[in-house]
């Protein structure tokens, strides 16, 4: 099974506006695919502006487990990655949710993959 992690861009756009995101998420959702999102992007996602129904369709897309904490070991990584690229302050939420996505063995899904640009390992973009 393919483990997908989704970054706020990528779901607001899923979730929003018909396109390939869309497309690709709804592709994906009615396949054995596990589909995420870091609890960093979800927060993201959920400050808004958003409507309860956004919430709701953007949930139904998840795992029922789908929200993935950031705890002390995925932060420890973040950190570290962090500091590899040069200390990105801009890029700071970005790192942290590639830092979730790597944790979890997961292909990243972004809509400005240019944001992860640098970070060894990670996995961007559908298989």
């Amino acid at each position: 099974m393919i483990r997908y992690h989704l970054d706020t861009d990528f779901m607001l756009k899923a979730i929003g506006i018909k396109g390939p995101e869309q497309t690709l998420l709804r592709r994906l959702s009615n396949s054995d695919a596990a589909i995420e999102i870091s609890a960093i992007a979800w927060y993201e996602f959920c400050r808004g502006p958003r409507v309860p129904e956004q919430e709701a369709l953007a949930r139904s897309y998840l795992e029922s487990d789908g929200i993935i904490p950031f705890d002390e070991a995925v932060a420890a990584r973040a950190a570290d990655l962090f500091r590899q690229l040069g200390s990105p302050r801009k890029r700071a939420a970005d790192v942290a949710i590639a830092a979730t996505a790597l944790s979890r063995g997961a292909r990243l899904l972004s809509a400005n993959t240019r944001d992860y640009s640098g970070i060894e390992g990670l996995k961007l973009g559908p298989e």
